[in-house]
């Protein structure tokens, strides 16, 4: 008997993180978690990106030293400049981004035409939002899921794919199911 197709069009993709290299990847250079959001996340989540690590990215004043000597002609303040302009990287952030990077490659390998068919900022990770009167979804428990953001210029809609993103030690892994 000849096998029968799946019956439904849809697709899987799955992606595991080793998250010591992420934070290697992050820790490379001054500018490498500026160049590494900068690559994959998307507009959207950039700006949750900000609001989830708000505190890192609030500029410091600069460090002000008086004159030591004073003198009748008094010197202005002498200004030095900051060691480094690169927030710190925590163990936490570090987490967050790669469970956005997982689920990104997942959802990449779960598109209809496939991981080259598509770039990191074609898609999106995006928690649902707590909907008041639902008793199916506890207060604390928000499912995150990938959005295809689509092109609307070439006609291509936008599309909802179910994710699930897991921590354990020094890994994350995402699976993505997407209607093919």
């Amino acid at each position: 008997m000849k096998p029968l197709p799946f019956p439904y069009p849809i697709n899987i993709g799955t992606d595991i993180v080793h998250l010591p290299r992420i934070a290697a990847l992050l820790t490379r250079r001054d500018e490498s978690l500026t160049r590494f959001t900068g690559r994959i996340l998307c507009t959207q989540e950039q700006d949750d990106f900000r609001r989830r690590f708000h505190k890192l990215f609030t500029p410091q004043p600069p460090n002000i030293k008086p004159p030591t000597i004073q003198k009748p002609d008094v010197q202005p303040p002498v200004i030095e400049p900051a060691t480094s302009c690169a927030p710190p990287i925590s163990a936490e952030m570090t987490r967050w981004l790669a469970g956005r990077f997982a689920a990104k490659e997942a959802a990449r390998k779960a598109a209809p035409e496939g991981a080259a068919s598509i770039g990191w900022k074609d898609v999106m990770v995006r928690v649902q939002e707590r909907t008041p009167g639902n008793t199916k979804q506890p207060s604390d428990s928000r499912r995150p899921e990938i959005v295809y953001l689509g092109d609307e210029e070439r006609g291509i809609p936008a599309r909802i794919g179910q994710l699930s993103i897991s921590h354990d030690g020094e890994y994350v892994v995402a699976t993505v199911l997407a209607a093919g």
